[in-house]
Parts: structure tokens; sequence; C-alpha cells
């Protein structure tokens, strides 16, 4: 029987709290104060909560996954205040680890909790380490590679039961891999966010004729494709607002309603982050932001209606 949200909610605090509890009776007698001590028993608590993980069933499990992702965390997060105070890593060694562990419970913890912030965790943690180590240029490469992982996996057979939620995490974690372009760093280098608004252009391009083409000629699909590169080509380069249209589509073929919804939330935050960027004035922006916005509406009507909309 499916549980309600809010009992996995309550399940979820309440073994934080007494997980809280725990840490804070360890702290009261003293062993917190020993680093090692910390290390050992975060890592047997992330191995205890894995292998718990597999023994539950399907019938148990909604009640019981908040409560293990919560223990799995308090452990991990417990096993690197250890590493931290005992082998003193640097920030990039420290960061590698955190990357690890989270490749490790994707694969190896039969949580869909945990298998839902997993790949989130990995990307941001991937481009925190690339502004570590300078490597500002690989974060086109980095949401190519998000991106096709997405592609591939929101086809319902791609992405079983144990996996159903990755289509969910790997667009959160697109839009977040976007988001970095309105930090200074990459500001700096405009061809960065550039790269990525043209990959997720061609990604959005692919859809579109993979959806679209069945239904209508080759000469309609041109003239719909010509359309949406002259709405976005202003926007280049602020991607987060292609990549908004491109899950808004995504959600839209596939069937995906929370990407759907996320989409449209997120493209208004880009969307006046993008006006507010502009080195221009006031009535300038207002003007571009009126037309701009009436040009959306258009293409959203067009798709609404178009034989890909017809079909939902």
């Amino acid at each position: 029987m499916k549980s309600y949200f809010y009992i996995e909610i309550l399940s979820f605090l309440g073994s934080l709290l007494a997980g809280g509890f725990f840490l804070l009776c360890l702290l009261v007698l003293g062993l917190l104060n020993n680093y090692e001590v910390d290390l050992y028993l975060g890592l047997f608590l992330m191995i205890l909560v894995s292998v718990v993980s597999f023994v539950f069933n399907n019938s148990k499990r909604e009640t019981v996954d908040p409560v293990l992702f919560s223990f799995l965390n308090q452990g991990f997060c417990l096993f690197l205040f250890g590493l931290q105070k005992t082998f003193q890593p640097k920030d990039t060694s420290f960061l590698w680890s955190i990357l690890c562990f989270q490749l490790i419970f994707f694969f190896f913890v039969s949580n869909p909790i945990q298998r839902f912030f997993s790949p989130i965790l990995i990307f941001v943690f991937a481009s925190v380490l690339l502004f570590e180590y300078q490597l500002l240029y690989f974060f086109p490469l980095l949401t190519t590679v998000c991106l096709c992982l997405l592609l591939y996996f929101s086809l319902p057979k791609n992405a079983p039961e144990p996996f159903h939620h990755l289509p969910h995490s790997l667009g959160i974690s697109l839009l977040l891999l976007v988001g970095f372009s309105f930090f200074p760093e990459l500001k700096e280098i405009p061809w960065v966010s550039k790269s990525q608004s043209v990959v997720l252009l061609l990604a959005g391009s692919y859809l579109l004729y993979k959806e679209l083409v069945p239904k209508i000629s080759n000469f309609s699909f041109l003239l719909f494709f010509i359309f949406y590169t002259l709405i976005f080509i202003p926007t280049i380069q602020t991607p987060g607002i292609i990549t908004s249209s491109f899950l808004f589509l995504l959600g839209f073929a596939r069937g995906y309603s929370f990407l759907f919804y996320l989409a449209w939330v997120t493209f208004f935050l880009f969307y006046f982050g993008f006006y507010y960027d502009l080195e221009t004035t006031l009535l300038e922006k207002a003007k571009l932001m009126i037309g701009s916005s009436l040009l959306f509406f258009v293409a959203y009507l067009f798709l609404r209606f178009s034989p890909m909309g017809k079909r939902k």
C-alpha cells in the first residue's frame, strides 16, 4: 500500500532527530573527540545502511526509505568530519571523496531517495572541482554528458523502477550546471556559456525533429526550427533560458510533468536574470522583455497546437 508523502517526511524527520540524539550522546560521552572513532563509526553506519537497504521488500520500502536515507547521510557526515580532522586532506581531495562516495551510494545503496539526490550532488561537486582546478572550459563537456544522460534515461524503457527518478535528477542537475553561467568567473569566459547554449539548442532541435518530422513536412519543421533559433539567439549568453525551454519540451513530449512545471518556474528565473544582467536602460529592457515574451507565447501556442501537442 502506498504511503502518504507526509508520513515519509515525518519518518525522515524522526530518524534525523533520533540520529541527532545518538550523536549528542556520543558527544556527551566524549567519543566524538576521537576523530578516528568518528571516521570508522561513520563508515560502519554507511555500510550497515547499505546492507539493510536490500533487506526490505517493496511493501515496507516506502516507509523505511526516508529512515535509511537519513541515517546514511548522518553516517556520511560523521565520516567526512573524521576524515577531515584525521587526515586533513586538500580541498580537492575532500571533494573527490564526496564525489566517489556519491557514486558508490548511487550504485550500491538500494534507496530511491538517495538515487534521486546522488546524481545532483555528483554534477554539483564535479562543477566545484572544475572551479578548484581552474578548468572552466570543461563546463560545456560536463553539460553535454548530463544532457546525453537525460535524453537517454528520459525514455521509460531506459529508466526501470529503481532508477525511475533519474530523469528528474538529471533535469535538476542540468539546470544547476547552466546556473553557474551567472558566476563572475564564467562571465569572464563568454564562449563557455555560448557553447552550453549551442549544445542545448542542438539537443532541442534533435528532440523536435524526432517528435515532429513523422507528423509534418520537412519544410514546416525547417520553418519551425528557424523561428525558435531566432528567438534564442539574443539569449545565447544565458544558457538557462534554452535549458528551461528544452526541459519544457522534453517534459511535454515524453510525459514528465515534474520537468514540465520545473521548466516553467526556472524559465522565469533565468529570464529575469538575463534582463537584469543586460547593460542597457530600463526602457530598452522593458521593450526587449515584452517583445521576446510575445515571441515565446507564440512559440508555445505553435507547440501546443502542433501534432505533438494534439497527441497529448
